[in-house]
């Protein structure tokens, strides 16, 4: 966010306008002429990127703008400045069809009443002429004279996707005009290179970064990063990823390959052979900035440049939210139904010329149900796979051979497979040399470590690698667990343990401390409940006395989960500073921890002592976790009936997760006017679409459809209609 002034010691902001990369600025032509001639002196100030300098104000050394007879119409000028700005203060953009934000949600930020600005926000209401849109406000404060230039942000494309350019009237609507049409405006400063799509090596194969980054992808630190250094979190120091040649080398081909496919590439193979480790280098090392960052000792293969234009890592998430993350890359209308996907995704390719987009979707057996996993299948991958091969697009899926419903692999109809665990694709060498690393601790070493030479710790590698019979998540517990705990070399010879991950993690935790008299075991087992991102640490607390356990304070579990010793199996998401969530890293060790118990009983006191929590803080100020993950434990523990019967929840709750497990609601309950009652609800959840991206105050709790509740300010059949459900 940029305030544009007059001088460099001027009080007053010009307008607004935002930084789109190191040497520019967005902002309206009317903000920086007067008169019909450009002003003499400019000068760019963000007062909110306080790491630039609080006051610092950046000269602009050449303005560049439409002809002055255009800015009737085309209101828009770049600003070059004089000095670079830090690159990472420069706004996401994306250049969605027009008519695709008409009644989506908006926000700015501008300066009208002097150099601390303030906000507004509202709805799309219009499209107009020229690339021009219209704002809606429902804000306390509307868009006033000082807003010229502000981004607009689109919270649904997580992007800017305009620029606000007029104010109109006192009731604080306004006009803004779109990227795309601010683009074609300024033809020469190439925008869309920055919202999507930019080729290298033309006329090879196409190499795009559609508008996803990595680096702004909340799941880069989460999983992507860490799997691409062979460690377990983000905190974990050290880069330990070896070999893999033959899987990555085909991955990669598929990417950038300009032969037609028209079939999905599955990654596949057993829990812990490596599947999102392989998927993580490909991710990672297309990204320049990121690759550029690996160790120069650093020889294993790397993916070109720029070839993954959208990740998607798949763990908990629905079928729409995965083709949601897809479509914002794409800069496609984003989805109402997953029906709406392939077809919104390919009219944004075929209006923009494009080729090459290419998508990896990893963990796909992890997300939200089997169900989900089969809709991403039959109407993501396959679709743009299959049907979108003339555009370039490629899809590459991480995923186990089965699920919980049955076998996977023959869903794709005639995939590519890379099976990590066939001799193909798999080197006991790199698995030794993992096994090496990990033992050395690299990256993080250990002064005492018995085996910081490569004489003691060489043979103790290849046992550990032959023992773990191909299983890099296996060899990795062990190898740790010896390099953090050993005090003298274990002879290789007498080196033995079974080739399991349940076995390998029961060793392993035997060797944590416990907390407060909990043993580190009964800690993880709550988190292997946790659905992703993570659970906050009042919640991993709550769940851990719902198993029967008198649960450390807060300040002790997060200290035991940034331990050594327990960070190699717990990821910490900071994507909020202050309010951190927690997981464990891998699948296999939530199914290790939870294989022996009964965990239909263990959801329904994990559901009941959430639901407790949810009520006592009341949902307007509930964790996030609750709001999202709730159902899904109730669904689980049968317990979803009690959930919905609770008037207010919904009214807070994420809709789409709750109308997706909903289908449990009718048959779990014993008496039937419980079941009629919660049927009926479901039914009015199921009738109300446009509830679901509404804010609480607006979702419409209509008497005699099952509810007794009313939203919190009085509301009538206009209330209802406008969230999808009529009266009739």
């Amino acid at each position: 966010m940029a305030a544009i002034h007059a001088g460099a010691a001027d009080r007053r902001p010009l307008g607004s306008g935002f930084l789109i990369d190191g040497r520019r600025v967005l902002t309206c032509a009317h903000v920086v002429f007067e008169g019909g001639r450009q002003r003499a002196e400019l000068w760019v100030a963000f007062p909110k990127a306080q790491a630039l300098g609080r006051r610092r104000r950046v000269r602009v050394h050449e303005v560049v703008a439409p002809a002055v007879e255009e800015h009737d119409i085309d209101d828009v000028a770049a600003l070059i400045l004089a000095e670079p700005v830090p690159e990472e203060y420069a706004a996401r953009l994306r250049e969605p069809e027009i008519g695709s934000l008409v009644q989506r949600r908006w926000w700015a930020f501008g300066f009208p009443d002097g150099m601390l600005g303030n906000s507004s926000d509202g709805v799309v209401g219009e499209e107009l002429g020229y690339g021009w849109v219209r704002l809606d406000t429902g804000s306390r404060y509307g868009v006033k004279s000082g807003f010229s230039g502000a981004a607009l942000w689109s919270p649904d494309y997580d992007a800017v996707v305009g620029m606000v350019g007029q104010a109109q009237g006192a009731n604080g609507d306004a006009r803004a005009i779109t990227v795309r049409a601010i683009g074609e405006c300024l033809p020469d400063q190439k925008l869309h290179l920055l919202t999507g799509w930019s080729a290298e090596a033309a006329g090879e194969s196409a190499l795009a970064a559609w508008g996803w980054s990595l680096a702004e992808d909340a799941e880069a630190g989460r999983h992507w990063r860490p799997r691409a250094r062979g460690v377990s979190t983000d905190t974990e120091r050290g880069f330990r990823f070896r070999g893999r040649t033959a899987a990555l080398n085909e991955v990669s081909d598929w990417l950038t390959s300009t032969l037609a496919r028209r079939q999905v590439l599955v990654v596949t193979g057993s829990p812990g052979v490596g599947k999102s480790a392989v998927l993580g280098r490909i991710v990672t090392t297309a990204d320049p900035g990121i690759a550029a960052a690996l160790p120069p000792g650093d020889d294993a293969v790397r993916a070109c440049a720029r070839s993954v234009a959208c990740a998607v890592h798949a763990k908990g998430k629905t079928a729409l939210e995965v083709a949601g993350e897809i479509a914002r890359a794409a800069s496609a209308q984003l989805p109402a139904t997953i029906r709406d996907f392939a077809p919104s995704l390919r009219d944004a390719l075929e209006s923009t010329g494009r080729t090459g987009f290419t998508v990896v979707i990893d963990a796909l057996h992890e997300a939200a149900s089997p169900q989900q996993v089969r809709l991403i299948i039959h109407h993501i991958a396959r679709p743009l796979a299959e049907n979108l091969d003339r555009l370039g697009v490629r899809v590459v899926v991480g995923s186990r051979r089965q699920d919980d419903a049955g076998p996977l692999l023959q869903e794709f109809g005639n995939p590519r497979v890379v099976d990590l665990d066939t001799p193909e694709f798999f080197e006991l060498a790199d698995l030794t040399a993992y096994a090496l690393a990990t033992l050395q601790l690299h990256g993080d070493e250990r002064h005492d470590n018995p085996y910081n030479t490569l004489e003691t710790a060489e043979p103790v590698a290849e046992r550990i690698a032959f023992l773990a019979e191909g299983n890099f998540l296996v060899a990795g517990l062990v190898a740790r667990a010896h390099g953090m705990h050993d005090q003298q070399p274990v002879p290789a010879e007498a080196l033995t343990f079974p080739p399991t991950v349940d076995a390998a993690l029961s060793e392993y935790l035997a060797l944590l401390p416990s907390v407060e008299g909990v043993p580190a075991a009964a800690l993880l087992t709550a988190l292997a409940y946790a659905e992703a991102p993570g659970m906050p640490v009042d919640l991993w607390r709550a769940t851990v006395a719902a198993l029967g356990h008198k649960a450390p304070t807060e300040q002790r579990l997060r200290a035991f989960a940034q331990s050594s010793a327990a960070n190699f199996l717990v990821e910490t998401s900071t994507a909020q500073i202050h309010a951190p969530v927690f997981r464990l890293f891998h699948q296999a060790l939530n199914e290790a921890l939870r294989r022996h118990r009964n965990t239909i009983e263990d959801e329904k006191t994990i559901t009941a002592e959430l639901l407790r929590a949810g009520q006592a803080k009341g949902w307007a100020h509930a964790p996030a976790y609750l709001l999202r993950s709730l159902p899904g434990h109730a669904a689980r523990g049968r317990t979803f009936d009690e959930l919905l019967r609770d008037d207010t929840f919904p009214l807070y709750a994420d809709l789409r997760r709750l109308i997706s497990v909903s289908g449990a609601a009718t048959s779990r309950v014993d008496v039937s006017l419980y079941r009629r009652a919660t049927s009926d609800r479901v039914a009015v959840l199921r009738k109300t679409p446009r509830a679901i991206d509404a804010p609480p105050a607006e979702r419409a709790i209509p008497r005699g459809c099952g509810w007794s509740a009313r939203p919190s300010r009085p509301t009538g059949t206009n209330s209802f209609r406008s969230c999808g459900w009529s009266p009739k």
